[in-house]
């Protein structure tokens, strides 16, 4: 009788997960299990992609035929209801039972929408799925204004897509400064310069009191009185991760769903991979820790007597935008025993030269900042032309 491994999720995490398993047994019998009615995709392209360009067959991770050569069923449009530890059983849409040998949780995470007044309004909306992006594009023909509640790297990089289709966008950031996780102080700095620059507003430190109007949204009030008027308000304000169906099976959960280090839950025959798991090492809810930790999690859930211990690189951000590209990975904070180094140049020396990456313009003047402890590089900071990120050590 082959063992059969039921995946909870059809983002990188459980896609990493099938591969995986399939590659360690070849006779097994792997069933995903997706909400959205989609494939697994590349969901980071829905924020880097221009919308005259976007294809929906472009995005996809694998083509319908590799998991029909891979026997891997997906069912898609699907609702986790229950997990039966017990009996080894996955409980869907209420009726539907799958039993299992092992199964791994990655269901992922949900856009965070903060508790604003008017959040709920038409013309207010997020950027996590396929639906959502067609959603915005939508919007997009008859906005005038934009305001985007975040100042990470989708709500930037949606920002200078509206911003080149001529509709005036605005930034609105709590924290002091512009990606104050990513970059040190000076570093921010200059990015805000380079995207105000384009003509993009931005305003940080900022709270929101309220969305205005009465069915559409029609603007946003900050809590020191300040107005913004705006038909298309965009919240990119983080995610939290699906943890319900794992606590209400009674596996341990805090943000996430708690693994060891092989990334095996408080059962034994579940383990977690992707947006929703919470380990020993940080979740920065990227891409490359969700794709790694799906491919470790399918390993360890054929090999439960030899696992392999989950690791890790770094987690590089990259921003192809605002006319400019940035890059930065590693410690990129001032802090005490790290020295830095900064450089400037004009590339070829002449100020109007741009470059592309993913069809955008890309920065006209170069800066590079590098952090060292104890003599040996621990970080970088690339803004214009980024094309050095190549020679970055992966395991900075």
């Amino acid at each position: 009788m082959t063992d059969t491994y039921v995946i909870l999720g059809t983002g990188i995490a459980g896609f990493s997960a099938a591969r995986s398993i399939r590659r360690e047994d070849t006779d097994c019998e792997i069933i995903m299990i997706g909400e959205e009615k989609e494939s697994t995709y590349l969901r980071p392209l829905l924020s880097k992609t221009d919308f005259s360009r976007f294809r929906k067959n472009k995005i996809y991770t694998a083509k319908d035929s590799w998991y029909e050569e891979n026997r891997i069923t997906v069912l898609k449009g699907r609702t986790v209801s229950g997990i039966d530890r017990e009996n080894h059983r996955v409980i869907l849409d209420g009726s539907t039972v799958l039993s299992y040998r092992k199964c791994i949780y990655a269901l992922g995470a949900t856009c965070f929408v903060p508790p604003i007044p008017g959040k709920d309004k038409r013309g207010v909306l997020t950027l996590r799925t396929v639906q959502d992006f067609h959603e915005l594009r939508r919007k997009t023909m008859t906005a005038k204004k934009a305001v985007f509640i975040g100042g990470g790297i989708i709500g930037m990089e949606m920002a200078w897509e509206l911003h080149e289709m001529g509709i005036h966008c605005t930034i609105l950031e709590s924290a002091p400064r512009v990606m104050a996780r990513q970059l040190d102080e000076e570093s921010s700095d200059i990015l805000r310069i380079s995207i105000e620059k384009q003509g993009i507003e931005i305003h940080t430190a900022v709270q929101i009191r309220e969305l205005t109007g009465d069915e559409n949204v029609t603007g946003v009030i900050l809590s020191d009185g300040r107005r913004f008027s705006a038909d298309l308000v965009v919240l990119s304000t983080g995610v939290r991760p699906v943890v319900a169906p794992a606590k209400e099976a009674g596996l341990s959960c805090d943000r996430g769903v708690m693994a060891d280090d092989y990334l095996v839950t408080s059962d034994p025959d579940i383990l977690a991979a992707g947006d929703c798991v919470q380990c020993s090492i940080p979740n920065p809810g990227l891409w490359k820790y969700a794709k790694v930790s799906g491919d470790t999690a399918g390993y360890n859930a054929v090999h439960s007597e030899s696992m392999r211990s989950f690791r890790v690189g770094n987690f590089p951000v990259i921003l192809t935008a605002m006319g400019m590209g940035m890059f930065a990975s590693g410690t990129t904070q001032e802090e005490p025993g790290i020295t830095t180094e900064v450089s400037h140049s004009t590339p070829f020396g002449d100020e109007n030269y741009m470059f592309r990456v993913n069809h955008n313009r890309c920065g006209s003047q170069n800066y590079q900042k590098r952090f060292y402890r104890d003599g040996k590089l621990c970080g970088i900071v690339l803004m214009g032309d980024i094309s050095e990120m190549r020679t970055v050590p992966v395991n900075l």
